[in-house]
């Protein structure tokens, strides 16, 4: 008989556009006994042409096998992201194997069992009964996984988006053209309302990154705890005083981190995407300061 499932939220997936937090929330939330952080962002389930695609109907079971064992399995610059980094080869084989003979006649669960497979043992290994994935399109995706893992809790990383394009461009590995880098932020900001919309009451939490490390620290943080059902916080609380803070997140520098003519584009840009988006509803984005 298998052990029962633990009673709090699990698993935690975290979201939002590239260079808003994630990964800092992600290694917080990786301190406490509960939670392993895997080590890369698994991207398997919720990516384009993903698991969730694959469960609505928008790819197919053969294009996602291949993404697994190819696009997913080894990238990066060096190729040292990936599925390789959470499981081995022979195993990724094998689970696919199994889902692939049990998809057609039960989708929902033997996509579970195949998440399941993929990245348990990583919680296995750090021995914690849970994992936190910081794929980036876990929100644009949440209502499929929210139906795979009723007991998972999204947590939804927001930045002010010029902070974003000045970080991207800041990334080797990203992009050097300013509009690409804050068209980034604006696609991902629309997806994730998108995602946001169709979500049941109390199954995501919106940070922005700026109130959790500088302008509003100790509400935000009880809120994520409170989200959380975190009974003992104090192993996060350690991590969250010593290595939270503004100016790890440069906070109000991003003018400093471009070109002064690219500063001003930029801020005209936002500025007029905000009040757009707020006209559409998306009431959760920051406001120019």
């Amino acid at each position: 008989m298998s052990a029962p499932a633990p009673s709090f939220p699990q698993p935690i997936f975290v979201g939002g556009s590239a260079r808003s937090g994630s990964h800092a929330l992600g290694r917080l939330l990786g301190t406490h006994p509960r939670y392993a952080l895997l080590e890369v962002e698994a991207r398997f389930h919720g990516a384009t042409g993903g698991l969730c695609d694959l469960l609505t109907g928008n790819t197919d079971l053969d294009s996602f096998t291949q993404r697994c064992l190819g696009m997913w399995w080894q990238r990066g610059l060096k190729q040292h992201r990936g599925l390789h980094v959470i499981i081995g080869r022979r195993e990724l084989e094998a689970a696919l194997g199994e889902f692939g003979a049990a998809f057609d006649a039960e989708p929902w669960e033997a996509s579970r069992r195949l998440v399941r497979a993929v990245l348990d043992p990583a919680a296995e290994r750090a021995g914690k009964p849970a994992w936190v994935d910081l794929s980036g399109s876990n929100i644009k995706s949440a209502p499929t996984l929210v139906k795979l893992f009723p007991r998972a809790k999204f947590i939804h990383m927001v930045r002010d988006g010029r902070a974003v394009a000045a970080a991207i461009l800041r990334k080797r590995d990203m992009t050097d053209d300013l509009r690409q880098a804050l068209g980034h932020w604006e696609t991902r900001i629309r997806r994730s309302h998108a995602g946001l919309s169709d979500m049941p009451p109390g199954s995501v939490l919106t940070i922005l990154l700026d109130d959790l490390t500088a302008h509003d620290r100790e509400r935000t943080y009880a809120r994520l705890v409170g989200f959380l059902e975190i009974e003992d916080d104090r192993p996060i609380r350690r991590h969250f005083d010593r290595t939270i803070s503004a100016d790890r997140a440069h906070v109000g520098r991003w003018r400093q981190r471009i070109a002064p003519a690219d500063a001003r584009w930029v801020d005209r840009r936002y500025r007029k995407l905000v009040r757009q988006m707020r006209r559409e509803g998306i009431d959760w984005i920051p406001e120019p300061e």
